[in-house]
């Protein structure tokens, strides 16, 4: 059924079923209700056996001893549940075991769902026994000071919705058939990496629709913070995660939900409006750099080397109307790689293109872009007669500013567990700002160095620097 809708009640369990990947409906039993009790439901109003029902979600087929709230089907989601008559089941499991190698059954025994997948060990350090790690469900959840609302659940991805939102949001990894589009696929294995799910054909699986013989799995991810039609996806950020280690921002040194995690070799945490504003201030000083196979990127906030993001999608966070100027400005950046200039009055930096031999640069205004500026193709000044005065990068532009990170603020923010672990011995927070001050060597009368505090206390004792510590432990 085209535009069906995913749906939630926040009293019942309400799902929305698709039945043999045709028509769908919403069924609303109690979020307790065992998967046995929703067959018995569907079964009734399609006029069906129950224990002809196999219910699918999210890649697995689910056990009837399962309950709905286990299983994460309270959370606006379409769960798929097709007939497969007794006579057909053999032929399928032989398929199944065929296709498989019969690792689908070992998949199928275990309790985890493709939902609590976290992924992110595969670009983050890790201490866990493998890549993929199950999220186990007996812990509490984890709550974090979130910019907004003022907390946030653990969530394994996060997506940017384009559509709704218009911003970063909690996002829902799913799964169907390549062949079909169905969510009627179970898979072989889950994903263990953001290449399995990124990159295509890396899984294999069965696809239980009667008339559909796929066994490619197609991921593909849905923003989770309002219900969304059957064709609507959003684009993953693997950058992004719930800031469960509670990391201080680089840059702002508080401790937010979710951050985006660089990947550079400390691993530098950001939250994400402090990634805002990095992206803006590097816009506007066109500081982006251009990666012949990348595209139009930025390095991690505190310049580490090999720390270009990859997935360009996390410059959607700009909002739209700067993601459109950051679209503009890699467009111009090709333009400079054909020899082009920028105009070199401030706030406009726009590429231009001129004929081989001619000094006269007219930054001609139209479509929202150019001032009108005159200028020397040579010294980047006002147009002149005559020899330049003085010679300005051929790069083009405006004065370039450094984005300044404090090197204090840098060591703390790291994710990696080992890296953390040394600061708390070499380091200790400023009584004032909480800033880590490193002491290495010397005496115990500390200064903050962050320039905002400045606040002089005692290594030893924590109170601000007094005689009762000159005269007693000075040097200790």
């Amino acid at each position: 059924m085209e535009g069906l809708t995913e749906h939630f009640h926040s009293t019942l369990a309400g799902v929305f079923v698709r039945f043999n990947s045709s028509h769908g409906f919403p069924v609303e039993v109690g979020s307790n209700a065992s998967i046995l009790q929703l067959k018995e439901v569907v079964a009734q109003r399609q006029g069906v056996p129950a224990d002809q029902l196999r219910v699918i979600f999210a890649g697995k087929e689910l056990s009837n001893d399962l309950t709905l709230q286990n299983c994460d089907l309270a959370q606006q989601s379409i769960v798929h549940i097709v007939q497969s008559p007794q006579k057909n089941s053999q032929s399928k499991d032989e398929t199944e075991d065929n296709c498989a190698g019969g690792i689908l059954k070992t998949w199928e025994r275990e309790p985890e769902s493709l939902t609590r997948v976290d992924l992110s060990t595969s670009i983050l350090p890790s201490f866990s026994a493998g890549l993929a790690v199950i999220l186990d469900t007996t812990k509490p959840r984890i709550s974090l000071p979130s910019g907004k609302s003022g907390a946030a659940g653990y969530n394994s991805f996060y997506v940017f919705c384009k559509k709704n939102c218009q911003a970063v949001k909690p996002g829902k990894l799913r799964v169907r058939c390549s062949i079909c589009k169905q969510g009627t696929l179970t898979l072989a294995r889950g994903p263990s990496c953001w290449d399995d799910v990124l990159i295509p054909n890396r899984i294999r699986g069965v696809c239980q629709s009667q008339r559909c013989n796929g066994n490619i799995a197609e991921f593909y991810f849905k923003c989770g913070a309002h219900p969304t039609t059957d064709s609507e996806t959003s684009v993953a950020l693997n950058l992004v995660t719930t800031n469960s280690r509670c990391i201080t921002c680089i840059t702002c040194t508080d401790i937010r939900s979710p951050v985006l995690v660089f990947q550079c070799v400390h691993r530098h945490v950001i939250c994400l409006d402090c990634f805002h504003l990095y992206c803006v201030t590097m816009l506007n000083d066109r500081q982006f750099i251009h990666d012949p196979e990348l595209g139009y990127s930025l390095p991690c906030v505190a310049g580490c080397p090999d720390s270009l993001i990859k997935e360009l999608h996390h410059f959607r966070i700009l909002g739209e109307e700067q993601y459109n100027r950051y679209q503009r400005y890699g467009a111009e950046e090709c333009v400079l790689q054909m020899g082009g200039v920028l105009c070199p009055t401030p706030g406009c930096g726009a590429g231009l293109l001129p004929e081989p031999g001619v000094r006269k640069i007219v930054c001609e205004p139209g479509n929202g872009i150019g001032c009108g500026f005159v200028f020397c193709c040579e010294c980047k000044e006002e147009y002149h007669e005559g020899e330049c005065s003085s010679l300005l990068s051929t790069q083009g532009a405006m004065a370039r500013k450094g984005y300044v990170v404090d090197e204090h603020a840098a060591m703390q923010a790291r994710w990696e567990e080992a890296s953390r672990e040394t600061i708390k011995k070499t380091t200790k927070p400023c009584p004032s700002c909480n800033i880590p001050v490193e002491k290495n060597g010397g005496c115990m009368h500390m200064k903050c160095p962050r320039p905002q505090c400045r606040f002089e206390w005692c290594w030893n004792c924590g109170l601000e620097w007094n005689r009762t510590c000159m005269g007693d432990h000075w040097f200790d």
